[in-house]
C-alpha cells in the first residue's frame, strides 16, 4: 500500500527540503530514496570536495614528470608538501626505473 501511495506522490506535494531534493534528483529517484531511506537516518551525503580529492590526487600523479612539483603546486593551488605527499609513489617509481638503455645487473645474454 506504501509503495502504491508513493507512486502518486507529486512535486507539488512537498515543501521545503523534501521539494528542493525532489526537484534536484528528479521524483522517480526521490521515491526510491524515499522507500529505501526514508526515516532511518542512515543517508550521508558528502561534500563534492571531499568526492574530488581522490580524482584531484590521481590527476596530479599522471601529470607529474619529475620536475615540476612548483607547476603542480600552482595549477592544482596546493602547498609544495601537499603536492610531494600526492607524488611520494610516483617519485619512488621513476626513481627505480632504469635509465633509457642502461642494463641490468641481472640481465644474461642469451648463448646460443
Amino acid at each position: 500500500m506504501r509503495n502504491e501511495l508513493l507512486n502518486h506522490l507529486q512535486l507539488d506535494d512537498l515543501k521545503g527540503e523534501a521539494h528542493e531534493l525532489a526537484e534536484t534528483i528528479g521524483m522517480d529517484a526521490f521515491r526510491r530514496l524515499v522507500d529505501v531511506y526514508g526515516g532511518t537516518g542512515r543517508v550521508y551525503i558528502p561534500q563534492a570536495d571531499t568526492l574530488l580529492i581522490p580524482i584531484r590526487d590521481r590527476l596530479i600523479r599522471e601529470e607529474y614528470n619529475g620536475y615540476n612539483v612548483y607547476e603542480l603546486c600552482k595549477k592544482w593551488d596546493l602547498g609544495e608538501s601537499m603536492v610531494r605527499t600526492i607524488i611520494r609513489d610516483k617519485i619512488r617509481e621513476l626513481r627505480q626505473a632504469p635509465i633509457d638503455g642502461q642494463v641490468s645487473l641481472f640481465d644474461v645474454p642469451e648463448t646460443e
